[in-house]
């Protein structure tokens, strides 16, 4: 599934949800995820995180260390029952009469999320790479775990996936993993992905086509550019699984999903009873 196809919003209606499964096809499969009426927000409207990665036909899984922010284009309000509101997928979004109101083509870098972080929550002292960046990584490497046995399975040599992973971002920061696109969208709705985009493709070919097909003009060996030159020292793809050369950067699972401990519920004190 990718581009928000097939994605349905039930709001408090358990019998629509059972009448729609009812009039699908029998076996068809079918996620229920419950809605996270408190997500983090961006200047007062929804957004989620977008970020690539590749397997490889060797086993191999790879995170893109720069992904953007998407954001919908009206402010949020858990009443609204527009998906303008709601859904912050781009093929969605573009169709709206105030996409690209607030920002050009609905999305934002890093560096601005960054600032914005900072700014909003000066009291946690917040960031992304050490806060969020960590939990994302995890959520990447157990989706891959969990259908790892059943990619190619036909062997085939020389092949590999790209994929679009899109995160959520609740009002205590704890990430969540909305979905995994095949065929992610590779648009450039604004100047900020005009830019990015070439370079993830480039990195991404070092890594799947030239092991096959040796450049014809290579370029010099990373980290001899001149200053001038726009292209990053290092791959920004960071290899996060490899089962044959026993690599996998998953977190402990007693990783707390509160990144911020301040934000970590108390639980109860239970008192005894004196009789």
């Amino acid at each position: 599934m990718n581009q928000g196809k097939g994605i349905e919003i039930f709001r408090n209606d358990l019998a629509g949800m059972k009448k729609f499964l009812e009039s699908k096809p029998q076996n068809s499969y079918w996620v229920v995820q419950k809605y996270i009426e408190k997500p983090l927000l961006y200047e007062g409207r929804k957004f989620d995180i977008r970020m690539w990665a590749v397997m490889t036909c060797k086993g191999e899984f790879y995170f893109y260390k720069h992904g953007y922010i998407r954001t919908s284009s009206d402010f949020y309000s858990l009443d609204s029952k527009t998906n303008y509101v709601h859904l912050t997928n781009n093929c969605l979004q573009q169709f709206g009469d105030k996409y690209g109101a607030f920002e050009e083509g609905n999305t934002i870098e890093f560096p601005i999320f960054k600032q914005y972080l900072k700014q909003k929550f000066p009291e946690y002292d917040i960031d992304l790479d050490k806060h969020i960046m960590g939990r994302i990584k995890d959520l990447m490497i157990d989706s891959y775990l969990a259908v790892k046995s059943e990619l190619n399975p036909n062997k085939r040599k020389n092949c590999f996936e790209l994929l679009g992973y899109d995160f959520l971002i609740d009002e205590d920061f704890r990430v969540w993993l909305i979905e995994v696109n095949t065929n992610p969208y590779l648009g450039v709705p604004n100047n900020f992905i005009k830019g990015l985009l070439p370079k993830m493709i480039n990195d991404l070919l070092e890594i799947v086509l030239d092991p096959c097909i040796k450049p014809a003009n290579p370029l010099p060996p990373r980290g001899i550019f001149p200053a001038s030159y726009s292209v990053e020292i290092e791959n920004q793809f960071e290899l996060l699984y490899d089962e044959k050369r026993k690599i996998n950067k998953r977190r402990s699972y007693a990783e707390s999903i509160y990144p911020i401990a301040e934000l970590i519920p108390v639980p109860p004190v239970a008192f005894p009873l004196n009789k």
